[in-house]
Parts: C-alpha cells; structure tokens; sequence
C-alpha cells in the first residue's frame, strides 16, 4: 500500500536532525546529552562556543564524520512483519510510537580559539496519535548551513596548551546559517489527506504532495565557561544560550501557509569532571536544560558517564528519564562511536520514549601545533 511509501521517506530521508536543538555530538548522546560543559569533540559549537576556549591544539581538521540514528526495532521485530492496509490496523500497530530515521555530515575545523563546521543533514520523524480517529505528526528536515565561532579567554589565568594547572574563564559566540527544506504538519489518516498520500506517482513525489517548503535563518548562540585543571583533572562549568533567533525561519510563500519546523532557542547549564592521563580517562557530566522555559526538573536534567582507557571507552547517561549506554573507539584517524539512547517524543517528562540507536564514524581526523 502507498501510505508505507511514508515510512520509506522517513528511513530514505535518513541523511539527520534527531531533536529540535540541531546536530547532536554521538558521545553526547550516549552521555544522555549531558555535554554542555563537555563540548570537547568536533560538535563543540553545537553545544557551546566558549568551550573553543579549551582547545589545546594549535589546528584540528575533521573532514568526515558521517553519524546515523533510527528507531530501534530490534527488540520487537516481529511486531513490523506484517504492516497493514487499513488507517485502523496502522493506528493499532503505530500509535504513539515514534518513528525516527537521520543522517548527518558536519565536517569542521577548529584553529587555536576559532571554530567552523559546514551542515548538511536530513531527518525524517513519525508520530501517530489517536486511535479511533489515526493523525500522522510528521516533522521532515533537510537542512544545508554552516555554523562559525570563537572564544575568547579572560584574564591573567589563561590555560595554554601546555599548562597542566591553573583556571581560565572563557566567553563564546557564534553564528550559524541554516536553508531549510521541509515539513511540520499534522495529516488525518481517515479523510482526504489520506487522498493525498494515496495518490498515484513516485515514492520521490510524496514529499511535495504533503507540502514541503523551504525557509533560512540566522542564529546566534552564546556561551560562558570556567575551567579548573589540575594535572590530568579538569572542572568545567558552562552556560550556553543556543539558537537565539534561528526560531524565526523566513519560508516561501505557499498557498497553504505551511512552515518548516523551526530550531528551539534554549539556555542551558553545565558542570563535568573529566579526568586524562596516557592511559586512563573518565568523564563524569551534569546538564540542566532549557532554563528559560516551565518545566519539571526531572524533565530539564541529564547525566552522563564515561570511563575507559585512551583508546575504548564505555558510555552511559540518563536523559529526562531514559537511559543511554554505548561505546566509543579512537585510533586516531579513525573513530567510531556506537550504542542505544531515547529521548522524549511527547513533549513531557516519560509520556512518549522514542528508542533509538546511533552510528558514527570519523575519518582522517588530525590535529598538530605549529
């Protein structure tokens, strides 16, 4: 049945967006998110631009670091064998289980206390609600931008690259450019939107019959932090504004006044411990999210965990009541980083777990001081 054509653009447009807040770091995402006051891998200005402020090396290139999420269907793949034909059995085998498929590629460069990443990403997610009368929330992204920014370190008590004690207190900003094509509507599976999904023509074709727009914006993000170091050891505090007007994206004109979904502005606090020596390391991260907006602390707070030698490491987090674990490589030019993560889909605390995995790999990475 053509209405399946659906759930194949949500796995084809698998290219990635997995939140409304933009590209997410895979170790943050096994960490439950819990990296605003980490923010020490190739998605620092994904999360805070004062965090530039710690970068020890003089250049480092990430030219390729293609990362994918999807729903985990793994534990139940028995439950998706025979998908129905009718609004009715879809509803029954769908409801309130969310769909998600991405995709990203954010190659970057960070020079001294300078930072830059391109953007090129698609998301697909799928939500169906209501049982006796089935609606589809569809949320469908393809995004191309870039997003640039610096720190600045404060006062007498800079960290050079080759201090091993001392504190440092940074300021960031940044600015990221953002071409959005795509949809957020909400499509009733019993009337004549079905019609539309229905109709004749390339599985390519669904996307423009629903709706897909296009819109731009420009954001601006903004960051605090402060850094104790002590020989290996490192205590970090962070505060990051994120996407202080990329909510407002300027969408063509269509005649019926559909929007893309836009970037959530956000305040967010952070305290991590980490810990690094040639053999060991740790890292151990607190995040309280979204203060500028109501919410129950449970449903604001993250934690995150990881623990290993150089080389392996394991990863564990808590993300507003759904846990994360995973695993991360790096051999140098070569990294990849691998697990199982959710995240809420209902817009509450514990309402809708949408169970996902994640799969990075990063090549060619390399770093050195002039």
């Amino acid at each position: 049945m053509r209405v399946a054509w659906l759930l194949t653009l949500a796995c084809a447009g698998a290219l990635a967006y997995e939140a409304p807040h933009g590209i997410r770091s895979p170790r943050g995402l096994l960490m439950g998110d819990a990296w605003t006051a980490v923010s020490n891998d190739e998605y620092t200005l994904f999360y805070n631009p004062a965090a530039l402020g710690r970068h020890q090396r003089d250049f480092t290139l990430t030219p390729l670091n293609p990362s994918i999420t999807g729903t985990n269907v793994l534990g139940d793949l028995d439950k998706y064998d025979q998908f129905p034909d009718t609004p009715v059995g879809m509803a029954d085998l769908l409801i309130n289980e969310p769909l998600h498929a991405a995709v990203n590629v954010a190659p970057g460069l960070k020079l001294f206390n300078f930072g830059f990443s391109f953007i090129a990403s698609e998301s697909a997610d799928l939500l169906m609600r209501n049982r006796i009368h089935p609606m589809l929330d569809i949320d469908y992204r393809s995004d191309r931008g870039f997003v640039t920014g610096f720190a600045l370190p404060l006062g007498a008590g800079r960290l050079g690259g080759k201090t091993t004690s001392g504190q440092q207190t940074s300021l960031g900003v940044s600015a990221k450019y953002i071409k959005r094509r795509g949809l957020a509507d909400t499509f009733s599976l019993t009337g004549t939107d079905l019609d539309v999904l229905l109709e004749d023509g390339e599985t390519s074709d669904i996307a423009e019959r629903l709706g897909v727009v296009e819109g731009s914006a420009w954001g601006f993000d903004a960051g605090f932090e402060h850094v104790v170091r002590n020989g290996p050891h490192q205590f970090v505090i962070g505060l990051a504004a994120l996407d202080i007007t990329t909510t407002d994206f300027k969408v063509e004109e269509n005649d019926d006044n559909k929007t893309v979904a836009p970037n959530r502005d956000q305040v967010n606090l952070g305290m991590a411990w980490l810990m690094r020596t040639s053999m060991f390391k740790g890292t151990f991260s607190l995040d309280v999210r979204e203060l500028n907006r109501e919410q129950d602390f449970l449903q604001r707070f993250r934690a995150g965990v990881e623990l290993g030698a150089t080389f392996l490491s394991v990863l564990g987090g808590w993300n507003a009541g759904y846990y994360s674990y995973g695993v991360a490589l790096d051999v140098g030019i070569i990294k990849v980083t691998a697990g199982l993560y959710g995240v809420e889909a209902g817009g509450g605390y514990r309402r809708v777990e949408s169970e996902r995995f994640v799969i990075y790999l990063s090549l060619f990475d390399f770093s050195f001081d002039a």
